[in-house]
């Protein structure tokens, strides 16, 4: 009887429309509310490139559409994997900010997953697949990544990701004992200001590590602008900043770079300022790795100044 009642439960979640061996459906719950999703799905939208496609591709699942970048008379840039990934089956509908409804419902999608800010669009998306939310904002990459890795089925890629992570951030812990007296502050620069903020899992990554942050940082505002002459507040040992290669900012942003106020702090006199490549590290858990390898690299295998004794 029991098994009975089991093909039963099997037989009333598949999906119309689909393959008999692609039907089967379950039942998928977070924060964000419960949702009968396919167990194995045929064709993925993401609605961010940056922080799902890139790890939908980590995990080894190409999604059938995404958010990206694009401009006139130029290939579509997925950030994060565009130029790592073959991205070619990827069909670009839209911006993560405006997703394009009727691209989405061409691609006959039988899932499409999304961020926390996309419930705006949740029961218009909804109309066309079954629509899963994940909390990255809310939890972090780890958290966000595995919940995707059981969406798709590749649990097992997700627990090799994040053994790599944690033996990272083990590493470093026995060899930086005393890694909070190491200040660190991750901040993005715009042409006359800049905020502070982390890319690719930089702000994870640098409290994983213990790392620690001058007084004002402790006590910033989140996501607000700050002028040139706010910058010696957050003057410490080390200062990352990331740049979008397809968007041309480190020229941009080379005028606020020779600025007195700039070239005085003391990660940029002693060649402890970091540029790197946001798109190289997207927020997942690839990006954990490649960050965590970055920092390791360039604060526990050398000799680090510090600002205080």
């Amino acid at each position: 009887m029991s098994r009975l009642l089991a093909a039963l439960l099997v037989l009333s979640l598949q999906i119309p429309g689909a393959k008999a061996e692609d039907r089967q459906a379950r039942i998928f719950t977070n924060e964000f509310g419960t949702t009968e999703v396919p167990v194995t799905p045929r064709c993925i939208v993401s609605l961010h490139d940056f922080s799902l496609t890139a790890q939908l591709l980590e995990f080894g699942v190409t999604p059938c559409g995404s958010t990206g970048r694009k401009r006139l008379w130029a290939e579509t840039q997925f950030r994060g994997s565009s130029g790592r990934y073959d991205t070619a089956g990827i069909a670009y509908i839209g911006t993560h900010q405006a997703p394009d409804l009727e691209t989405i419902a061409a691609l006959k999608p039988d899932l499409i997953i999304g961020l926390s800010y996309h419930a705006a669009l949740r029961d218009r998306l909804s109309a066309i697949a079954p629509v899963v939310l994940l909390p990255l904002r809310e939890k972090g990459i780890g958290a966000s990544a595995a919940e995707l890795a059981d969406l798709v089925g590749r649990q097992d890629r997700y627990q090799e990701l994040a053994g790599e992570y944690q033996t990272i951030v083990a590493a470093f812990r026995r060899r930086v004992p005393d890694a909070d007296r190491i200040t660190v502050t991750p901040l993005e620069i715009y042409r006359d200001g800049f905020r502070l903020i982390g890319r690719g899992g930089i702000e994870q990554v640098i409290a994983d590590f213990d790392l620690g942050h001058v007084p004002a940082y402790d006590s910033h505002a989140a996501d607000i602008p700050y002028s040139l002459e706010r910058l010696a507040d957050f003057d410490s040992d080390f200062l990352i900043d990331t740049y979008e290669e397809a968007l041309d900012e480190e020229a941009e942003t080379r005028a606020f770079r020779q600025t007195a106020q700039w070239k005085a702090l003391f990660a940029v006199r002693n060649s402890q300022f970091l540029y790197l490549n946001r798109s190289r590290y997207g927020e997942t858990m690839g990006g954990l790795i490649g960050s965590a390898t970055l920092l390791f690299s360039h604060i526990a295998e050398r000799e680090a100044l510090r600002q205080l004794p």
